[in-house]
């Protein structure tokens, strides 16, 4: 837990002090615990997530601590362990960590330096696993960082491999829509972590090399497969758009037909919505498909 909450950090995805049982964390948590789990071992991350708070070797505060939801401080006084994901999830806000430490967390090379040290120190079984999955992680977690902080850079730089540009992307684009789908509304998470939308490019980064998140939708799978089909598509007006391909008096069509003239359903951060170029560049391919021809006002 302690390592996912590292590698959050150096994805540039813990700007506050607050770590929240969620898909950003509980993904990295699952790729640690599986390079070190005995065939015995189950992954149950609220285990660590609530006991963590617990007293350090020579009697000390631990550095991590909960935050209960509004009306819920009792009950976590009262709590001895957590059994499931619900636990967490129907009493705890959030954790945080002593001041002190989340400081030194804003600094790359301290997360680097913390990171060895609690891989080396306490995994003695799958360790060489450990560090070749934790570097890993760390490729894409920069990379995450710069999609983040830099998005505007990122189209003009040399990409990395799909391995870590794929994961990277996915994350950044899947969170910032919270797990719904742009299109559908659809939101659902497995208690793991797993989501059921998946990243698309607008404009395609076979084409445009774009990795923006700006350039991203989350959709999922069959509106991801619609879109890249030409069969939908959003457009700069922010509205979905469908081919007039699809007989709307044909019942299996009638999941895309419906979309027409919706509004997409946009991340709460306005200046993260998709680039009008992008959606311009695919509603275009749509009517081009269509057999329309398409103009812009601009």
């Amino acid at each position: 837990m302690l390592l996912a909450m590292l590698d959050l950090a150096r994805s540039g995805a813990l700007t506050e002090n607050r770590i929240i049982f969620a898909p950003p964390l509980l993904e990295r948590y699952a790729s640690y615990f599986k390079a070190v789990a005995g065939p015995a071992d189950h992954a149950n991350p609220f285990f660590p997530f609530f006991h963590l708070t617990g007293r350090l070797r020579n009697g000390a505060a631990a550095f991590w601590h909960l935050q209960a939801l509004p009306g819920r401080e009792s009950v976590i006084e009262a709590m001895a362990s957590a059994r499931s994901s619900s636990a967490i999830t129907d009493n705890i806000a959030y954790a945080y960590l002593d001041q002190e430490l989340f400081e030194l967390l804003r600094l790359p090379a301290n997360i680097e330096c913390l990171a060895d040290a609690l891989s080396t120190a306490w995994f003695d079984r799958g360790l060489n696993e450990l560090k070749s999955i934790a570097a890993r992680c760390g490729d894409i977690s920069r990379y995450e960082r710069q999609l983040r902080m830099e998005p505007e850079l990122v189209a003009r730089s040399p990409a990395p491999p799909a391995c870590i540009r794929d994961p990277a992307f996915r994350r950044v684009v899947t969170q910032l829509y919270d797990y719904r789908c742009a299109a559908t509304g659809v939101r659902l998470l497995l208690e793991d972590g797993t989501a059921l939308v998946e990243a698309a490019h607008i404009h395609p980064f076979s084409e445009g090399q774009d990795d923006d998140p700006r350039n991203g939708l989350a959709l999922t799978p069959n509106m991801h497969w619609a879109m890249d089909q030409n069969l939908i598509a959003p457009g700069p007006d922010y509205l979905w758009h469908v081919s007039r391909l699809l007989d709307h008096r044909i019942p299996d069509y009638r999941m895309l037909v419906d979309l027409q003239g919706h509004r997409l359903l946009l991340p709460v951060d306005a200046r993260m919505y998709p680039k009008r170029e992008a959606l311009e560049w695919r509603l275009e391919r749509l009517l081009t498909a269509s057999g329309n021809q398409l103009q812009f006002d601009h």
